[in-house]
């Protein structure tokens, strides 16, 4: 027997009781209390910040920037609009907010009165609009889904906008889709074969897309299997409704081999870049640089440009270049390595490239390049500097003469960094030695805290690194105490592990734990364990074209070992992942993530007696749900209990539970999560293990608008919900960062308050069966 639950009914099977109430309610409202007095290093008083501008368009002197805006107590999108080159800025809002209530899309773009950015949610692709590039209106129709398609490209044109999107490898689809759109009310989807461009199972890779006042142009690569490859081009001049193939004669530049990267309007012509290999080439060299320009109606002008690139570096596979009237600007970096380092490139008019020379950062500081483009008066350049984990936004103006101008203050009266506030806040829960630990940070000060009595957080341990990194996770086990963070690079982060035995003292492990590249800037760590079979990572990698799950293990925290098995390798399509660690009582490590099938994603576990030899269990899907992975795992002294995340375009997740009474090798389904209307969301509920049975605390609600979810369960195999009713929880804007069990009583720390005031809290609540 299964029980689904929506979250507004609910029966109680326990009750929360309270002490010294007079209200003869059952709530305890009681605060739990962190010390921080004598926590007196550098990182505490550094605010915790990852912040980035991810993305910007301009129209003369308007630019439009979209802004990735993290804190230990706010994570979220912004936007800000600015008039004026980039000298000052506003906020944008979105129907009233500055939270546009979605992640948006790296792609603001604009045409001769609007402007267009995407939104993305439930796996659907939304359109926000605006006249003035500040007021922008959510239009409640989706473009499309996300399933298996990549969005490549949006371009504003004479006819309206135009999309771009091409199907993931192994999916039904083998056609590029164009969506267009006269005004971003409502869209059209197009078959781009039909409309004359190569079927997305061809050879030809699109890699790029700009527009002109007259015309589109894509540009990318053929790489057929009987010659080298070669430069194509299309171009359309009705909108995207119909392509004809443009393509340039390459082969007196690169006879070897030769693709285009990157295409833009100039104002009188398109531009474009990309690589050559001459026929001259030595063997290891790197192919030379590619320039060249195009009219619609005339002829290509194409040669090799050592300057955009030269033979003796990794070629610039990622970069932005954007044309202005005082000649050109560019970001490079090479693939997922950088060029030497980031790189930004300036050209004046008829002159070669050369490397603009920005301030530089701070001693021991990273510097990275985001997003360049041209205004009326010269350009706008952003980037990041990194420094003890924490990333700032910068913004730079080179006039037409070459001044470079900071404008990241202005940028940030408009998008704040909104900050987290002075009290600590709390990530986790946990016991290890008897004791109960709380794990978070005094702004960039991580810090453990052990409880004293019932409510008083009082000793603290302050934990200081020399290297960039940040640490993010506190998990306690058999073997002692194991945190995750992060170190950053510059091409990703690599995954930060310290372990520390019971009784013994930390050591630390930054590196590439699986023996494969991170993929996509990110660590493939994502869970630690100190099992009684030594300290575990687990997380994924990907080599040999597909995605493989990932443990590692070792016997000191320093010296790693991959575990090789068969149970964890991944095919082509059919990749798998971690992303949970647990132990059951009787000593078996049960790993939670997900195995695809081709577009499918499957819920999965592995098992391990001895943490070397895994057996994967598959859990039941859930109808109607495509997208099923594993995101927590409790071991409770009886059960097992396992959080799965169901996702399916166009409606909110669910999240279940699942059982398992024999150490993971069979699953019994538990209850269901839902949002109880579609507007709304339901956030991972949470899991702590209390006695024989198990706590779950949740939020549901509409953007900025979550109310609590708490649910209960004598043995892990159904939850029944729980009124709460507690002032910490009753604020605007409520998060639930952690929770965990001391003697009877319930912990939850979270965050509440609007998003310039976001404040951290505490409590204590007494749980007890009747």
């Amino acid at each position: 027997m299964t029980l689904k639950i929506r979250l507004t009914a609910a029966v109680a099977a326990l009750a929360l009781l309270c002490t010294g109430c007079t209200d003869g309610g059952w709530l305890d409202r009681t605060r739990l209390s962190f010390h921080t007095d004598g926590i007196g290093t550098a990182l505490a008083s550094e605010d915790r910040t990852r912040n980035s501008l991810t993305a910007m368009t301009s129209r003369r002197q308007e630019v439009l920037a979209v802004l990735d805006i993290t804190t230990s107590t706010h994570s979220g999108h912004r936007a800000a609009y600015s008039p004026d080159n980039g000298a000052s800025w506003l906020p944008v809002l979105f129907d009233g907010n500055e939270d546009p209530g979605m992640a948006l899309a790296g792609m603001p773009t604009s045409r001769e009165g609007q402007w267009l950015l995407l939104g993305l949610r439930h796996g659907e692709v939304f359109a926000f609009t605006s006249i003035n590039g500040r007021d922008f209106r959510l239009q409640p129709e989706p473009i499309l889904e996300t399933t298996a398609t990549s969005l490549n490209a949006v371009v504003g044109t004479a006819q309206g906008w135009l999309l771009a999107t091409t199907p993931h490898s192994g999916s039904a689809s083998t056609a590029m889709t164009l969506y267009q759109s006269t005004d971003g009310s409502a869209w059209t989807g197009r078959d781009g074969t039909a409309a004359g461009l190569p079927a997305a199972d061809s050879t030809f890779h699109p890699l790029s897309m700009a527009a002109g006042p007259d015309a589109v142009l894509l540009v990318g690569q053929e790489v057929p299997p009987s010659r080298p490859p070669y430069a194509r081009a299309f171009s359309s001049t009705d909108g995207g409704n119909s392509w004809v193939d443009t393509s340039p004669d390459s082969s007196g530049v690169g006879p070897l081999g030769n693709g285009l990267w990157t295409a833009a309007w100039s104002g009188t012509e398109f531009r474009v870049t990309g690589h050559a290999w001459p026929a001259d080439r030595v063997r290891k060299d790197f192919p030379v640089g590619m320039a060249g320009s195009w009219t619609p109606g005339g002829a290509w002008q194409l040669g090799a440009d050592p300057s955009w690139s030269s033979q003796t570096q990794g070629f610039p596979r990622q970069s932005d270049v954007a044309y202005g009237s005082a000649g050109a600007v560019a970001r490079q970096t090479a693939g997922g390595v950088s060029v030497d380092l980031p790189k930004v490139l300036l050209q004046r008019p008829g002159q070669p490239w050369s490397e603009l020379l920005l301030p530089a950062p701070a001693a021991g500081g990273l510097r990275l390049y985001s997003e360049v483009t041209a205004v009326a008066d010269g350009f706008l350049v952003a980037g990041t500097d990194s420094q003890h984990g924490n990333e700032q936004i910068l913004l730079w103006h080179v006039d037409a003469g070459g001044v470079i101008t900071g404008r990241h203050a202005a940028l940030e009266a408009a998008a704040p960094l909104l900050p987290a506030g002075d009290g600590p806040h709390i990530t986790g829960f946990s016991s290890s030695g008897g004791k109960s630990l709380a794990f978070g940070s005094v702004r960039s000060q991580p810090t453990i805290w052990e409880l004293e009595g019932e409510r008083e957080f009082s000793n603290y341990t302050a934990l200081v690194s020399d290297d960039d990194q940040t640490l993010d996770t506190l998990t306690a086990g058999p073997r002692g105490l194991m945190l995750l963070g992060s170190r950053r690079t510059v091409n990703s982060h690599l995954p930060a592990i310290w372990s520390r035995p019971e009784g013994g003292a930390w050591s630390e492990y930054t590196g590439n734990i699986f023996g494969a590249g991170t993929e996509n800037g990110e660590s493939p760590v994502k869970a630690v364990l100190p099992s009684s079979h030594g300290f575990l990572a687990a997380g994924w990698f990907h080599a040999d074209g597909a995605d493989h799950a990932g443990i590692a293990v070792s016997e000191d925290g320093t010296t790693w070992s991959h575990v090789q098995a068969g149970a964890l390798r991944g095919k082509p399509s059919m990749g798998r992942y971690i992303g949970s660690l647990a132990e059951t009582t009787g000593g078996t490590v049960v790993a939670g993530g997900s195995i695809d099938e081709g577009t499918l994603r499957r819920a999965s576990v592995w098992a391990s007696p001895d943490a070397r030899t895994w057996t994967p269990v598959l859990l039941p899907r859930a109808e109607g749900y495509p997208d099923a992975r594993v995101m927590s795992l409790t071991a409770g002294p009886l059960r097992t209990v396992a959080v799965v995340q169901h996702s399916s375009t166009g409606k909110p997740d669910r999240y279940s539970t699942y059982s398992s009474a024999d150490d993971g090798l069979t699953w019994e389904h538990g209850t269901d999560l839902d949002a109880p209307s579609p507007d709304q969301d339901v956030t991972a509920p949470r899991i702590a293990v209390k006695g024989d049975g198990f706590v779950l605390v949740a939020t549901q609600g509409v953007p900025r608008r979550h109310t609590p979810v708490l649910m209960v369960s004598g043995d892990g195999r159904q939850f029944a919900g729980v009124p709460v009713d507690h002032e910490a929880l009753e604020q605007e804007n409520l998060s639930v960062s952690a929770i965990g069990i001391a003697g009877k009583r319930l912990m939850i720390a979270g965050i509440t308050g609007p998003a310039d005031k976001r404040e951290s809290f505490g409590i204590s609540i007494e749980v007890t069966e009747h």
